[in-house]
């Protein structure tokens, strides 16, 4: 087992502490104390907590997107969709939320760089939904109720939002459906057997 080194551990501590309290929310001391080291440490690795925030931010989406791209797009769009809900799924009701959608609400005390990865977290979600549901309409052969694009990106705002009140009523079903609206979107039209109504 390979020991992470005091960098590691500081982004590891600052991801979690972020996606539970913000940026604001905790100090160069809490993550000391987590840490097991002094803050000269922090520091010395990360200058101020602008730094750190975008260290960690980076690695995050890092993290995030490459799961993402990594999903088979052989699969059937279904089998894709379950793909991605499945970290959104497992993580809600916690205590943490996403922390790209933490740091959104405070957009305005983050510097320029973070808003940047913040964004194109964001639109790189957004184009894989909309790629998935361009596709399943083409395969279904039926128009979904709004365009793909627009789809996506009510999608990817509802499981954003969905994380933050599964947390306040610590109830993961409070983002089932969305998760049930997007497989419901590129699951195939079942098709009517004769006399079966419309």
């Amino acid at each position: 087992m390979t020991t992470q080194s005091v960098r590691e551990q500081l982004l590891e501590h600052t991801l979690l502490l972020v996606r539970q309290r913000g940026f604001n929310g905790f100090s160069y001391r809490d993550l000391a104390e987590r840490v097991g080291v002094k803050t000269s440490s922090i520091h010395y690795h990360f200058p101020s907590k602008e730094d750190l925030l975008q260290a960690a931010v980076t690695e995050y989406s890092a993290r995030i997107c490459g799961h993402v791209r990594g999903i088979d797009t052989g699969l059937p769009a279904e089998a894709q969709a379950r793909a991605y809900l499945e970290p959104w799924l497992a993580t809600a009701g916690g205590d943490a939320i996403c922390l790209v959608g933490m740091l959104s609400a405070e957009t305005a005390f983050l510097p320029e760089g973070v808003h940047r990865i913040l964004k194109d977290f964001y639109r790189l979600n957004e184009a894989w939904l909309t790629r998935l549901l361009a596709s399943a309409q083409a395969a279904r052969r039926t128009l979904l109720p709004i365009p793909p694009q627009a789809l996506a990106q009510a999608v990817f705002g509802a499981l954003q939002s969905g994380l933050v009140v599964a947390r306040l009523f610590g109830a993961p079903e409070r983002i089932e459906a969305t998760a049930t609206l997007l497989i419901a979107s590129v699951t195939p039209s079942r098709s009517r057997a004769p006399g079966e109504p419309a």
